[in-house]
């Protein structure tokens, strides 16, 4: 299943690290926990708005 349009439109604002750091973290959750991979890419984008949030957030305005 595809991700949301929300969360793959986010994640193309995402710079390099951040854009890796979301990749990483959504691959850990579908392989390792077994999360559906669009729940996972959901799921990470939060983790890293939460652990980076000026970073992230910054790209929208």
């Amino acid at each position: 299943m595809s991700s949301h349009p929300i969360v793959t439109d986010f994640a193309s604002l995402l710079d390099e690290n951040l854009r890796e750091a979301w990749e990483e973290r959504a691959a850990v959750m579908q392989f390792e926990a077994g999360i559906p991979r669009d729940l996972a890419e959901a799921l990470a984008l939060l983790l890293v708005i939460r652990q980076y949030p000026t970073a992230a957030l910054s790209r929208l305005v």
